[in-house]
């Protein structure tokens, strides 16, 4: 993951976490403001609701009480009651329509939603409900009985009133008004005042809303009479859905803005980073040059570190190849001793057999001299060869890097050993894709590449008649080029392929083993790998594996950087 798609994403967490935190933390802080005014104003209309009742029911005690002791039309009609006896049907004629007009007239004047007024058996003689005019009200006739201005909860036609009675008696004849309020009108009233919903309680009222907040009052005053205060939650939910959208929408422009602000940040810090790595690269790939670091200190310091470090790579490399070269000469010495000693010994041998022959004047020293002779010449030769490929391999010099055209190379080399004419010779062929230009040492290349066709010609001739080699060239990946030399021979006996690039290590009987070597140490030289393996249609198959910009850390400067295909 880039270092811009880190900062992108650690920004953008940040900014929602942010705020998440702060959003939400202000949520809870509103929503618990907001339960806790609903509660002082359920509490504030509850106490609003028990003082009106109770205002009400005192103040209509208030108002009928003058009208028992001293109102005009009262004293009227306990006179007429008391002339007639306490008949009702003896009342005058004008008396009962005078009621019938000025008990409604007085309930709108004192603005009561119910005026009665009766008589101490019940029969109604005024009231603004005209239907009841004539009718014997049993239960109002018993509630004159009682204290008078005591308020009532009654209960008429679904409706919840209270009710306030006033009464007078004279010469055996009682005459009380009874007065009411209706409460539903008050508590709707007082409702509205404070926000909330007041409602008959016990089950008289509609059931609250889904979600609101909801208390019960009791005021004893008024016969224990039950109210349901409760306020709707539903403003807010929706408050709180407000500020979700809000939060959601803070946190979307903070993340776009941690986008914008993680991508100018990314471009300031990236692009110092990406130069340095591109640095780096050329100079692993050979460019001896230092880096340089911009965009902070840290980058500075990284820039002068790998600068020191590789300054001591190369020298390392220096003194392992001079080491390593050293070594490999040594070794080849040891054996080139060894190897030495072989043929030194039949020279020693026929040179005292043939002096002692000669100190006797035997008459074969003629014979055996020819056969000597010619055991002493072939063994010099042999020696001869050993020295000569010491000295290639010792005298192996560093390779001279530049663009080369693989392709060409080879099919040079190819050229050189197939047999054009179609005779019983060999037949090398190429096989070759387009490839990049491969920085490397032209030189050194052919001898690699001529070692490997020649020993797959004579493996191959040594045992068919019909030798073949191919060599074939394609790009193994965006880096690295492959060269494979196969043959139709017998192949690589196993016990031998683990040491096949080993100093004097051959499978030919007049081999010195020193080839194999001398390809190894140049593909190595290279920055690259060799190995061997069967071929798939039978004998052995050497791969080439070389990097397209050369060894990396090279001693100097290559000669030329342009890329060209082959």
């Amino acid at each position: 993951m880039s270092l811009a798609v880190r900062l992108l994403l650690a920004l953008g967490v940040v900014a929602v976490l942010v705020t998440a935190l702060v959003g939400f933390a202000a949520r809870d802080v509103a929503q618990a403001e907001v339960e806790r005014g609903f509660k002082h104003r359920i509490d504030a209309a509850m106490k609003g609701a028990r003082g009106e009742l109770v205002w009400e029911a005192d103040t209509l005690a208030e108002l009928l009480a003058p009208l028992c002791k001293h109102d005009s039309f009262v004293d009227r009609t306990l006179l007429d009651l008391e002339r007639a006896g306490g008949d009702v049907e003896k009342l005058p004629l004008g008396r009962g329509i005078a009621l019938r007009k000025l008990v409604p007239e007085q309930c709108k004047a004192l603005r009561l939603d119910e005026l009665v007024l009766i008589t101490g058996d019940g029969e109604v003689l005024g009231a603004d409900d005209e239907s009841r005019l004539g009718t014997r009200e049993r239960s109002l006739a018993r509630r004159l009985t009682e204290p008078p201005g005591k308020p009532q909860l009654v209960w008429r036609k679904g409706e919840a009133t209270i009710e306030v009675h006033c009464s007078r008696s004279s010469s055996g004849v009682t005459l009380g008004l009874i007065g009411a309020r209706k409460i539903e009108p008050i508590l709707e009233r007082v409702g509205n005042a404070y926000g909330a919903t007041l409602r008959l309680g016990g089950g008289k009222g509609p059931p609250p809303g889904p979600g609101s907040l909801d208390k019960t009052l009791t005021i004893d005053e008024i016969g224990g009479l039950e109210v349901d205060a409760s306020i709707s939650r539903q403003p807010m939910f929706e408050a709180l859905a407000k500020i979700d959208s809000s939060i959601f929408l803070t946190g979307a422009i903070a993340v776009l803005l941690s986008v914008a602000l993680a991508v100018f940040m990314a471009r300031g810090l990236s692009q110092p980073i990406v130069e340095l790595a591109q640095q780096t690269r050329e100079v692993v790939r050979g460019a001896p040059r230092p880096i340089r670091g911009r965009g902070g200190r840290e980058l500075e310091q990284l820039a002068h570190s790998f600068n020191r470090t590789i300054d001591e790579l190369t020298r390392m490399r220096r003194r392992l190849a001079r080491t390593e070269r050293i070594a490999a000469r040594r070794e080849v010495a040891r054996q080139v001793a060894h190897e030495i000693k072989n043929p030194l010994a039949p020279i020693r041998a026929a040179v005292e057999t043939l002096r002692r022959l000669r100190d006797r004047d035997s008459p074969g020293f003629d014979e055996y001299f020819d056969e000597a002779t010619r055991t002493v010449l072939d063994e010099v030769h042999r020696i001869k060869t050993i020295v000569s490929e010491f000295t290639k391999f010792a005298r192996l010099p560093p390779p001279k890097f530049e663009r080369l055209d693989l392709e060409e190379l080879a099919r040079g080399v190819v050229s050189l050993h197939d047999d054009k004419e179609g005779g019983s010779g060999p037949k090398v062929g190429i096989a070759a894709e387009s490839i990049a230009a491969v920085l490397a040492d032209r030189d050194q290349l052919v001898q690699v590449l001529t070692n490997l066709v020649q020993n797959g010609i004579e493996a191959a001739s040594a045992e068919r008649d019909d030798p073949v080699v191919t060599v074939a060239i394609e790009q193994a990946s965006e880096r690295e080029v492959l060269i494979a030399v196969s043959d139709n021979g017998p192949g690589i006996a196993a016990e031998v392929r683990n040491r096949l690039f080993e100093p004097y290590v051959s499978t030919k009987d007049q081999g010195t083993g020193l080839g194999l070597a001398i390809v190894q140490t140049i593909v190595h030289e290279h920055g690259g790998e060799i190995r061997c393996d069967d071929a798939p249609g039978g004998g052995a198959r050497f791969e080439i594996v070389l990097p397209v910009d050369g060894p990396p850390l090279l001693d100097k400067a290559p000669t030329s950087t342009g890329d060209t295909t082959g």
